[in-house]
């Protein structure tokens, strides 16, 4: 289910960028990459919160979870580029998706080495690879089609509602067991 955001900002920032605001081939070149550094500190965020939750206390899958849990919130961000008054604000909502992304993914990916054993973890990382891929690929055959008719907003939208979905979904199939 989240996927679709990385292959969105993958290939649809800089056509954002020229369809809504005009930019030309330099002013895409100024502002689009700006999204990719912010989402290299996500993934610094992946591996440093759930550290730091588990010398608090909490548990290895949990510190996962929330850290996934925050992403998937951040991605809120990226649903409001609809609202931008200048390129700077929407590409500041790109980042916060860039690094809301990959803070949720960098915590997802581990989370399949915490969840199933040695011999199985390949298997599992791929096919989830491999699904989530699929996904992207889905959605964005489905963007291509419905930019055009309905704008860029509602695909924005989506793409937060699709993280927050994917972290109830995560809650719920890694919910702790009772003793």
């Amino acid at each position: 289910l989240s996927e679709p955001a990385w292959q969105t900002f993958n290939f649809f920032i800089p056509l954002y960028l020229a369809t809504v605001w005009n930019l030309d081939l330099k002013g895409i070149a100024m502002w689009a990459w700006l999204p990719f550094l912010a989402a290299d500190f996500g993934s610094l965020a992946a591996g440093l919160l759930p550290n730091w939750l588990i010398k608090r206390g909490a548990g290895l899958i949990s510190s996962r979870k929330i850290t996934m849990t925050i992403g998937a919130l951040f991605m809120i961000g990226p649903a409001c580029i609809g609202l931008a008054t200048s390129p700077g604000v929407a590409i500041a909502l790109f980042c916060v998706g860039g690094f809301a992304h990959q803070m949720l993914n960098g915590a997802l990916i581990t989370l399949c080495t915490d969840v199933f054993d040695s011999r199985t973890v390949g298997t599992a990382s791929g096919m989830a690879g491999s699904a989530a891929w699929i996904g992207g690929m889905l959605f964005t055959v489905l963007i291509g089609k419905s930019a055009d008719q309905f704008g860029y907003d509602p695909l924005f939208v989506a793409l937060a509602c699709f993280d927050l979905i994917a972290a109830v979904v995560l809650w719920s199939l890694l919910r702790q067991k009772k003793a």
